[in-house]
């Protein structure tokens, strides 16, 4: 074998501090450009502060490679932060989302169908160019270190030295730097890695603390009411859990573009002042289910309580979810659930399913029921960013679309078009429900849907949605919700339509689902927040 020549056996030789600095200065010069433009807001580039604050990110950055990775540890710690850095900037560049727990949660726990349009050409070039080059080129120079014994007092003085230039930058100017870490979080929330690892922290402790839960009992004295068990025929309510609708894209709620014509020609109940609890469906779904409302929900709190589903259950309502996500976020999980069918549909399942392959499971359902029912069918709706593969093409309302994952590739009105067609399929879907619901003579039918969380079209920067709370946009927090009851299920239950739809623009939110579909299904129980159930002033019909 040939030997190597000299020229490709150099290796540079460098301290293990110069190391340090030049990662630290790369990773904060080069790949926390978002960190930088929400400082200069805050601060002039030429205003001292700006300079004694960037002095103390860096010697935090510092701080963190010292911390971290002592002695020969020093490297691949420092790889990795390279790597975290620049895949939580390109993020942040391209979509506008910031890291924190819950976008851990959804990186940890979204499926691979999901996570694969996230994955395109530009993401790998860019990640490559900027976060795996560096990482590799880290092993390239010689480091020269001191001895394992004077390794004991170098490390811990490396870390102190780099804390205290920290402290001191921050207290150079106390008072402007406390003002706007108060008020701009997002300033620090756009630091990488720091940020990417406090969130990853928040989520360990979290996963950790509520590993194995055992949910409490709770609404076990429920029971059918009298207008529910004199029902002449299996009372059947079709709940939709929406994803990414936004409501200021839904026809009904006066968006400019008719992107609901068809529920337009059907007599239906839409809420148009609906809010979300989270931006994420890791919060929405389990928060909107869980009877906690927004203010009292944490994910602690949801696992360690049954939730609606258990409650419907105890009353003896049977409740069947059918999934076309990314799975019921533990709310199905005392009672199971079952992904959508494709071999029902294949025609709306390439390459994922479209919404409208939940039609042959509802036309099953009513051919099979013999029981009061709560069919929840959870949608893919309209997720991001491949929009275009939420709807058929044929039936695309809004042209050009965009037909790519990059939306780079396209301008932002082909962006919203690709959206608005999203939003169009969830229309049919819903409309083909109550059509299939008011001609089955073998049931008494209601609908109702509510979508989890909204999304961003590229306001401000913003695309998707996940956004952390102290920065949530009305686009990520404002949702449809719509209802429909068959004249048979309005007479069976009590209930006055022209009440309800009194209330339509009214403020209301996803802590109103819980006590509502108690109330649509009358379920007594003491769980029954009255003051929340939407239907509560609206009984009072004929009952047959």
């Amino acid at each position: 074998m040939k030997p190597i020549p000299p020229l490709f056996r150099w290796r540079p030789r460098i301290t293990q501090t110069t190391l340090t600095l030049i990662v630290a200065a790369y990773i904060l010069l080069v790949l926390n450009q978002g960190f930088w433009s929400r400082l200069f807001t805050q601060f002039p580039l030429s205003d001292s502060r700006s300079l004694m604050f960037g002095i103390g990110i860096f010697a935090l950055t510092v701080f963190l490679l010292e911390l971290l990775g002592p002695w020969r540890l020093q490297k691949p710690v420092a790889a990795v932060m390279i790597l975290i850095a620049a895949s939580a900037g390109y993020y942040e560049r391209t979509f506008g989302v910031l890291i924190d727990r819950e976008m851990v949660r959804n990186i940890f726990e979204t499926n691979s169908a999901e996570s694969a349009q996230l994955i395109t050409f530009r993401m790998i070039a860019t990640i490559t160019l900027t976060g795996v080059v560096p990482a590799l080129l880290l092993f390239w120079p010689e480091v020269r270190r001191v001895a394992p014994l004077h390794q004991l007092w170098r490390w811990p003085l490396g870390v102190m030295l780099s804390l205290a230039v920290f402290v001191a930058a921050l207290f150079s100017h106390y008072k402007d730097y406390s003002a706007m870490l108060r008020e701009r979080n997002e300033v620090m929330a756009s630091y990488q890695p720091g940020a990417s690892l406090v969130a990853g922290i928040r989520y360990a402790r979290e996963q950790w603390k509520t590993a194995d839960p055992v949910a409490a009992a709770y609404g076990v004295d429920a029971q059918q009411g009298p207008k529910l068990a004199a029902a002449e025929k299996p009372v059947l309510l079709v709940l939709f859990v929406g994803e990414t609708a936004r409501a200021q894209n839904f026809g009904l709620n006066g968006y400019e573009r008719n992107t609901t014509p068809e529920l337009a020609k059907r007599d239906v109940i839409a809420f148009t002042q609906t809010t979300a609890c989270g931006t994420s469906t890791a919060v929405s779904v389990p928060c909107m289910f869980s009877g906690l409302g927004q203010s009292g929900y944490s994910r602690a709190a949801f696992l360690g309580r049954e939730n609606l589903v258990d409650v419907l259950g105890h009353a003896g309502v049977s409740v069947d979810w059918i999934d076309n996500n990314a799975g019921p976020q533990n709310v199905a999980k005392r009672i199971g659930w079952r992904q959508i069918d494709a071999s029902l549909a294949p025609g709306a399942c390439s390459p994922e399913c479209r919404d409208e392959a939940f039609l042959p499971e509802i036309e099953r359902t009513l051919a099979t029921i013999t029981e009061n029912t709560v069919l929840v069918l959870h949608m893919i709706g309209s997720h991001g960013p491949a929009y275009f593969q939420r709807y058929a093409e044929a039936r695309a309302l809004f042209r050009p679309d965009c037909r790519s994952m990059q939306f780079s590739d396209c301008t932002p009105e082909e962006i919203v078009s690709a959206y608005d067609n999203s939003i169009a399929e969830t229309d049919y879907v819903l409309a083909q429900t109550i059509d299939l619901l008011a001609a089955s003579d073998r049931v008494i039918p209601a609908m109702l849907y509510m979508s989890d969380h909204g999304e961003s079209l590229g306001e401000n920067g913003l695309y998707l949605h996940a956004a952390p709370g102290f920065m949530a946009p009305p686009e990520q927090t404002r949702v449809p919700f719509v209802l429909w009851l068959d004249p048979r299920f309005s007479a069976t239950m009590g209930l006055r339509p022209d009440c309800l739809k009194a209330l339509a623009d009214q403020p209301s939110s996803q802590d109103n689902l819980f006590p509502t579909v108690l109330g649509l299904m009358d379920v007594v129980t003491t769980v029954h927040e009255t003051a929340l159930d939407l239907t509560a002033t609206c009984h009072g019909g004929q009952q047959v």
